[in-house]
């Protein structure tokens, strides 16, 4: 059956190569069919003295076609096929400049005549762009978007992670975010230049950043340069918001509570940016400016929560006021010295206050069932984190230029049930009912108690957590000619990390419960690159490498070379010291990523291009601090590597894109990644003469999992009336296992046996369709449909999605019990050779946005609705293994959960119910 659904898999993927060929074919075919030769000339000259300039590079972007000026700033090119094209034009020491969507005809002969603006600053700083944004961008060779402050208002997102989550590629499963197949730990958070990585977990969402303080955000699935590190699947570059030479402000309110079936949502943000000082010639300080920004969100969810929140904060008190509380504040100064220096500080501090029903990284599986007639006796979560970054920009001359960022990053988590210290905890028990049923007529009965859900106590964990990063960055760019872009850089950081954790505190004589690790820690990061990209005669190739370091620290070098330390075998001990280099005292270990990608024309309005690259991440730090110095009564324990390697991707991605016209385009992408190195827990048994042999459940470098696929993007930009987009894309995602954790699960006897062959991941979603639709009226003469005037200033967003369902791993029924109560209950066994090799029924969601727009007195009013999965659609959260079902009262469930928990009611058994949300925006 196995070997039957991957040949399967691999037909279809012979499949999609031809259809990728047929596609390309027919653009081709298409693009040369209507050729005839246009052509374009024209003067360039300085703008300021009206002189012609010689030796400037005219390029229209993504063909062959170019030229240069000559002494009399004069050009000609000639022989160009009829088509839309962006039109570029640069020289060293002035502004490049892009003429977009430039529509040329069967023998058009077309005259510029191009005023460049003199620049003290490096080529490629300072773009102006004539006209709308490029459709498509002719010259990268990585498989990216970039969305603008302006996209991100028509967009129903609230965070960094809403907007990644609507990305084509993209997999959102619990809060979970999975990136081209790879596990929820693969992507980079950067914002500002700054790296926002948990090196404790390797979560990119402890930073909230609202969308209203976001100026750009650049999501890069596949070919990132050698600039970005400590990545494997993707890459999120996010530019905050500055302060400009004008007053802007804006204010937004929103709620659901106007509603039925409501969430008692409330969310209230603004944003405030102005001049300190404006520019002008005569100040000597330059130009100063800030920005600023607040967001808070109360929502009670559609869960049942406890009565009280307990920050682990006092000050956070006044923002817990539901189920789920956020808060973010950012406040960024700009200070441009001169045009060539340029200086800019940015605070950003947001936390969370939720009792962490999806929180992936710790002690959460879900919504805790069991714990429903009493939760708030399970725990509260809090999230905090700050970021002060500093960054500093230097023009040396018009071919070179640096950056260096010095930066603060401070996590922390801290889970208590209401803040108590883990000594106060009880111990829970379940009471309740208590029944009584006779055994004989002498009298003796026996007595039940409990019905599998808690009744009094403490949920059992107490969990606090912090690191503080400390890093320097480096970046310098060179432009030796106009055909080669230099860039090289360095990365250092330095992190203090402290970790407890404690599990049924009210057991065992340690005083620190059943089980518990502690450990605080020093360790050390870095990197070097090197990149150039290089411009030829309409092909770019960006061809670069980068080196990765880490120091483990004193903590894990001291439990290496002490032998009383029992979690370390002899055997691992030497193999640390063979694997390792040395230097100033360190231990430390390296990883060099090559990477190159290449884009070129095929036709006159087609670009394709094709990246390679390795790409790797450290091991994430609970795999190799856990538990290395911890003596635990805990009978199954996962023990932490500190000679685990980087996790390393080789990832090949071919594409093809092509240009209708100024404003329409379609993408075609095939990717393939091979994922080397992936932790996972391996049973150890080693021998000590003290004790003689034991054995260790240790993490190692073991797992291998792959992914590939093919994506299609149709994108229209605005018209008249409508933008929208159109995304597909097809799937596959397997390997050795869907955690770290499986041999344990094992062990624990929660997992039959970990499979040894290659199988499905959890996460895997094979098909998966979204559009974005965008209906506007905002023309300055109200438009009419049948004579009757149409309404003006308004606007209508719809997002439509359509795609797999969940993974599940099969169970076959054997026979059905029924019980005296009529109840029945299936007994049967599990197929878990062959985990999550079943997808559930297909789910469909669809969001509307309606926007009224007004202006009054220089200010803009929008009231605006949102309608979330506006059909109500029920998309299942967990899945009955027998029927490939979501749980429901009335299904027939395993007989395992007779006269226990039953799923059937959980109420979180599927994911948001529809939302309605009234809200209001002022802008200056």
């Amino acid at each position: 059956m196995k070997n039957k659904k991957m040949k399967n898999n691999t037909k279809q993927i012979q499949n999609f190569r031809k259809i990728f060929l047929v596609i390309f074919l027919l653009i081709f075919l298409n693009s040369i069919a209507f050729s005839s030769d246009a052509l374009i000339r024209g003067t360039v000259t300085d703008s300021k003295t009206n002189e012609p300039l010689g030796g400037v590079n005219i390029m229209l972007k993504g063909t062959y076609y170019g030229g240069a000026t000559d002494l009399n700033g004069e050009f000609i090119i000639d022989g160009i096929s009829s088509g839309n094209y962006d039109i570029s034009v640069r020289m060293i020491g002035y502004t490049e400049k892009v003429y977009s969507g430039i529509k040329l005809k069967s023998g058009e002969r077309k005259k510029f005549d191009i005023h460049l603006e003199p620049t003290v600053l490096a080529l490629g700083q300072e773009i102006t762009v004539v006209g709308e944004k490029p459709i498509i961008d002719a010259e990268s060779t990585s498989s990216s978007i970039k969305i603008s402050s302006k996209d991100l208002k028509n967009k129903m997102v609230e965070s960094v992670t809403d907007v990644v989550a609507q990305q084509v590629g993209v997999t959102k499963s619990n809060n979970e975010i999975h990136i081209r197949g790879g596990r929820v730990d693969e992507g980079q958070f950067i914002v500002d230049g700054l790296s926002i990585k948990d090196p404790l977990t390797g979560s990119t969402s402890n930073l909230y950043v609202n969308s209203n303080a976001i100026e750009e955000l650049e999501f890069i699935t596949g070919g990132f340069n050698a600039e970005y590190g400590q990545a494997m699947s993707g890459i999120i570059d996010v530019k905050l918001k500055s302060g400009t030479d004008k007053l802007e402000a804006s204010a937004r309110y929103k709620t659901d509570k106007l509603f039925g079936n409501n969430f008692n949502t409330d969310n209230l943000e603004f944003t405030l940016g102005a001049p300190i000082i404006r520019k002008s010639s005569n100040s000597k300080l330059g130009q100063i400016s800030f920005f600023t920004s607040g967001y808070v969100y109360f929502t009670d969810t559609y869960l049942p929560v406890g009565s009280e929140l307990s920050p682990y904060r006092d000050w956070m008190n006044i923002f817990t006021k539901r189920a789920d509380n956020d808060f973010s504040y950012m406040a960024k100064l700009n200070w441009n010295i001169t045009a060539k220096q340029k200086f800019a500080i940015s605070y950003n501090h947001s936390a969370n206050v939720d009792q962490g029903y999806f929180d992936y990284w710790q002690h959460s599986s879900g919504y805790p069932y069991a714990y429903q007639n009493i939760l708030n006796n399970y725990f509260t979560t809090t999230h905090e984190s700050q970021v002060v970054n500093i960054i500093w920009t230097h023009t040396i001359n018009q071919r070179f230029f640096y950056n260096l960022n010095f930066g603060y990053f401070y996590t922390g988590v801290h889970r208590s049930v209401q803040n108590k210290h883990w000594t106060e905890y009880d111990e829970t028990l379940d009471l309740a009912p208590t029944e009584y049923s006779a055994l004989d007529e002498s009298g003796r009965i026996r007595v039940y108690s409990g019905d599998k859900f808690w009744d009094y106590g403490d949920a059992p964990y107490w969990y606090d957590y912090y690191s503080k990063n400390y890093s320097t960055e480096g970046d310098f760019t060179y432009l030796p000619n106009t055909r080669h872009t230099v860039k090289t850089g360095f990365t250092h950081r330095y992190t203090v990390l402290q970790m407890m954790d404690i599990y049924k505190p009210w057991l065992g004589n340690s005083g620190f419960g059943e089980s518990y690790d502690f450990y605080k820690v020093h360790p050390s990061d870095g990197s070097f690159y090197l990149q150039d990209k290089i411009t030829f005669e309409g092909m770019i190739v960006n061809i670069g490498a980068r080196y990765d370091y880490w120091f483990i620290g004193k903590y894990a070098t001291d439990a290496i070379n002490n032998p009383e330390v029992l979690t370390i075998t002899e055997a691992g001990r030497e193999k640390y010291i063979d694997e390792t280099f040395e230097i100033f005292g360190a231990k430390g270990k390296g990883h060099l990523s090559p990477r190159i990608g290449i884009s070129h024309p095929v036709t006159d309005n087609d670009v394709l291009y094709f990246n390679y690259g390795h790409f790797s991440q450290l091991p994430t730090y609970q795999y190799v601090y856990a538990k290395l110095n911890t003596v635990s009564e805990a009978t199954y324990q996962l023990i932490g590597n500190p000679n685990l390697n980087p996790k390393t991707t080789v990832s090949y991605e071919l594409g093809i894109k092509h240009k209708f016209s100024a404003s329409q385009a379609l993408e075609f992408k095939a990717y393939y990644k091979d994922m080397f190195d992936y932790e996972t827990s391996q049973s150890i048994t080693t021998y000590n003469p003290l004790i003689g042999r034991y054995s260790l459940m240790m993490y190692i470098n073991m797992d291998y999992a792959r992914s590939r696929g093919i994506e299609i993007i149709y994108r229209k930009l605005y018209g008249k009336y409508f933008s929208g987009d159109i995304t597909y894309s097809y799937s596959i995602g397997t390997g050795k296992s869907s955690t770290p954790n499986d041999n344990l699960l094992v062990e624990a006897g929660k997992l039959s046996a970990k499979p040894i062959t290659e199988n499905y991941l959890s996460w895997d979603n094979p098909h998966n369709f979204a559009t974005n639709l965008r209906f506007y009226m905002d023309q300055k003469t109200q438009p009419r449909l049948f004579g009757i005037p149409i309404p003006n200033h308004w606007q209508v967003s719809a997002r439509i999605v359509y795609g797999s369902g969940k993974r599940y791993t099969e169970s076959v029924a054997t026979d059905t019990i029924t019980e005296a109560d009529g109840s029945q209950y299936y007994i049967g066994y599990s197929r878990s050779d062959e985990p999550y090799s079943e997808i559930s029924d297909s789910y469909f969601k669809t969001d509307v946005k309606i926007t009224k727009r007004y202006k009054i007195s220089g200010w803009n009013f929008s009231v605006f609705l949102d309608m979330r999965n506006i059909f109500n659609f029920e998309s299942p959260r967990r899945i009955n293994p027998f029927t490939g079902d979501g749980y429901n009262p009335g299904e027939i469930i395993k007989y395992s959960y007779a006269n226990g928990i039953n799923p059937n009611y959980d109420p979180s058994r599927f994911y948001s119910p529809r939302n309605i949300i009234l809200g209001i925006s002022i802008r200056l």
